[in-house]
């Protein structure tokens, strides 16, 4: 590894540091009634295109293709690695109008974290570490990581999502949990011309106006000739949210809420068959999810100054009369294109360029007394452009077929983060800017270049291998600042690093529907350079604090994937890193602190009686790290996900009818927060160092207390189309998602306990001509 910098900051000793049953509505005894006598569900089944005809049977797990795992077309089957693909129908099944795609993920994949329910996918890990998120194979997770990766894209535009557990670098920096891949809709090339119109309405269970939720939909797709396109528009209009007790949810004033807000989604792209081995693709993006709302937390649980101890447990109420200027946002403009030609001197060749910019608002937050009378307001711009090329050829060796991927990847960012100083006192419902602006941060530029190759080795006929080798450098550069907690100017710098990243794997076809595999793979993610450069006190960052993190991930897993028949999937991992990020008083450094995460996943499906079906799926991690005592810490929620179980079953009968019920368990758990106590308690018989040192290790972790959710969903054919009806939390528990609680304690702000969502009821209806 090579290590090589000077970002100029200056250095002070860093103390080592971690971080009911249900009211029965009319609508639920309907649905109730027809799924008395009709269950039948399905998990995960990709097509690779999905017509209106949403009523097609499913297609075995072994003919389903998928391009993230292996960056060229490959079949599940031949994958040594836990690959999911869902397909357009399971989305469209699941979304009804103001979901996000971050609660259909967190329904359909064992090892994904569940959803926070706000604008943030922050703490949804994989196995224990983050995800990499894409869109159309373009990585929207970069170096200044907001979170809002799955706040990018409507369902509606989506055509299906590959998602890979476990890391992996063949993208580059980011999937030490994890890829998601989404993939945009397409044209319909069996039609010249079609349309698709979708409009829908969701509804709390008060059934107040203020608090429904509005979809209207519109796409076209043609083919003609050597060229075909697709462009769809969406628009969301959210009312406001309501806990099982029926109150107006508070927004969360860290990571922000998804009510009342208004989203516009528009994507579009054209396909050009150059000649019969050339086709030349442009997509482009543009998504705006913007609150206006006239409800701002209650802050009267506030202590009346700094020094009184008069804090009270927050109401999580909402309070009228909010008037904030320039209010929370996500605004992003994407634009791609895409090569391939299939006869490249003999190999298949791809290329893409791409170029991403990003804007993302933020609410006010950091109140700490009802005496404070200025509050920041952030917001992160984010511009990135790339070029990836990938090289397919096939080779002959000893009678047997060998296929070598090979690539290089090149891309830059550039990020800007800043705070807008605004007036306020309490009840802080009223905001006034200042005038006043000042960085948070450094300016940073950032410059990848990777090169990788991959094999793929059919050893017999049932055994093949697996194995690549990445290289990755990277840069950054960083301006002259003022952190935010000083006065003196900060010289511009810069570091760079380089790393080898390896991955090694088999699979054994024990049948034609059945195969074991085992599977060695590096990950790693470069620190948020600007975040960790943030609130540095006077003292020198080395760079060692700024050096990739590698993960080491090692899997086995069994699947079983009869054509129409049982689908099961059983796979066990383990992870370990020897570095983390860790925050002490609000600054960041990378830290020589050993991890790991192991656990298993489970899926299972079962089709019976021709048009039923059931199955679910579970999700065990345990995560730990080494604490200021050199003993094993348990990991908070923001990075293991407490056990999560999934059940559905369904009823289809292949002519547009079809009803499907589906739970989510999560397990509650203490075993982090006891770590935490017992090594306070420790603390106190040791010096006051050693008392300093844990501060943050003995006060990371929540008391999670679990929740069970059952939703009830059902179609039907109409008039050129259909209608989707769900009923979501239908026991209308009151309850907290495990971000909420695990936000409170981690923040030490309880008013980020806010209560999840009561009972909803969605309704809409799309129609194809």
């Amino acid at each position: 590894m090579n290590v090589n910098n000077k970002i100029g900051v200056k250095s002070r000793n860093h103390i080592r540091s971690k971080q009911v049953l249900f009211k029965m509505t009319p609508c639920c005894l309907a649905i109730s009634a027809i799924f008395a006598q009709q269950a039948y569900a399905e998990t995960v089944t990709q097509t690779a295109e999905v017509s209106e005809n949403a009523t097609q049977k499913p297609v075995a797990q072994l003919q389903k293709i998928v391009v993230t795992a292996t960056r060229t077309p490959k079949n599940i089957a031949e994958i040594a690695g836990t690959v999911q693909s869902i397909d357009q129908k399971q989305i469209i099944q699941q979304a009804t109008a103001g979901r996000k795609v971050a609660d259909i993920l967190a329904q359909l994949v064992p090892s994904l974290a569940s959803s926070s329910g706000t604008t943030s996918n922050y703490g949804q890990t994989m196995r224990g570490r983050n995800v990499l998120v894409m869109i159309d194979g373009v990585s929207q997770t970069g170096s200044r990581d907001v979170s809002r990766q799955l706040n990018s894209i409507s369902p509606g535009m989506i055509e299906r999502i590959e998602v890979i557990s476990g890391a992996t670098s063949i993208y580059g920096s980011g999937a030490t949990g994890g890829i998601i891949n989404i993939i945009t809709k397409r044209a319909d090339t069996s039609k010249p011309l079609s349309f698709e119109t979708k409009v829908g309405i969701t509804s709390s269970d008060t059934f107040r106006s203020d608090g429904l939720a509005y979809e209207a939909g519109q796409s076209v797709s043609f083919n003609k000739g050597n060229m075909d396109g697709f462009l769809g528009a969406n628009f969301t209009s959210r009312g406001s949210q309501f806990d099982g007790n029926g109150d107006r949810i508070s927004l969360s004033p860290w990571q922000g809420s998804t009510m009342d807000t208004d989203t516009i989604d528009v994507n579009g792209r054209l396909n050009f068959n150059l000649n019969d081995t050339q086709t030349l693709s442009f997509g482009a993006q543009y998504y705006k999810d913007k609150q206006d709302t006239d409800y701002g937390p209650d802050y009267s649980y506030l202590p009346t100054t700094s020094k009184s101890n008069d804090a009270t447990t927050p109401t999580y109420k909402a309070i009228k009369g909010l008037k904030l200027s320039n209010p929370l946002f996500t605004e992003r403009y994407a634009v791609n294109s895409q090569y391939q030609n299939q006869d490249f001197l003999g190999q298949i060749l791809n290329v893409e360029a791409y170029y991403r910019n990003e804007k993302s608002r933020f609410f006010p937050y950091g109140l700490s007394n009802k005496s404070v009378t200025s509050v920041n307001q952030s917001q992160s711009e984010i511009e990135v452009a790339g070029l990836r090329s990938t090289m397919q050829t096939d080779l002959n060796i000893a009678n047997r077929d060998m296929k070598i991927t090979y690539g290089l990847d090149y891309d830059w960012e550039k990020d800007k983060q800043f705070v807008d100083i605004l007036a306020t006192q309490y009840p802080y419902l009223v905001y006034t800017p200042t005038g006043q602006r000042k960085g948070y941060g450094p300016n940073t530029e950032i410059q990848n270049i990777g090169a990788f190759v991959q094999s793929d080795y059919a050893v017999t006929d049932k055994l093949n291998l697996q194995a690549g080798i990445r290289y990755q450098y990277i840069q950054a550069d960083t301006d002259a600042y003022i952190p935010s907690r000083e006065t003196t100017m900060v010289p511009a710098g810069s570091t760079h690093d380089d790393k080898p990243l390896f991955n090694l794997g088999a699979v054994y076809k024990l049948t034609d529907a059945q195969q074991v595999y085992a599977n060695f793979s590096q990950g790693f993610s470069f620190p948020d350079v600007q975040r960790m450069l943030r609130d540095v006190s006077t003292y020198t960052v080395s760079t060692a604090n700024l050096q990739p993190i590698t993960v080491n991930s090692y899997e086995l897993g069994w699947r079983l994937n009869q054509d129409d028949g049982l689908n099961l999937g059983l796979t066990g991992f383990y992870n370990t890193s020897d570095k983390t990020v860790q925050f002490n008083n609000r600054a960041a450094k990378v830290v020589d602190t050993d991890q790991r995460v192991y656990g298993a996943e489970a899926t299972i499906s079962y089709p019976f009686m021709e048009n039923y079906k059931v199955g679910g799926t579970l999700g065990y991690t345990r995560g730990q790290y080494k604490d200021v005592a050199n003993k094993w810490h348990e990991l908070n929620s923001f990075t293991v996900a407490p056990v999560k179980g999934t059940l559905f079953a369904e009823w289809d009968n292949n002519e547009g009818y079809g009803v499907r019920v589906q739970m989510q368990a999560i397990k509650g758990t203490n075993k982090a927060y006891k770590d935490d106590r017992e090594l306070a308690a420790f603390a106190t018989t040791q010096d006051e160092a050693f008392q300093n040192a844990v501060k943050n290790d003995a006060n990371s972790a929540a008391q999670i207390k679990g929740y069970t959710t059952m939703d009830v969903l059902a179609h039907f054919p109409a008039w050129k189309g259909r209608v989707d009806f769900g009923v979501y939390n239908v026991w209308n528990r009151q309850y907290r998602t495990v971000f909420a609680q695990q936000a409170a304690v981690s923040n030490a702000n309880p008013l980020l306990a806010i209560p999840a969502e009561g009972r909803t009821y969605g309704l809409s209806y799309t129609f194809n001509y």
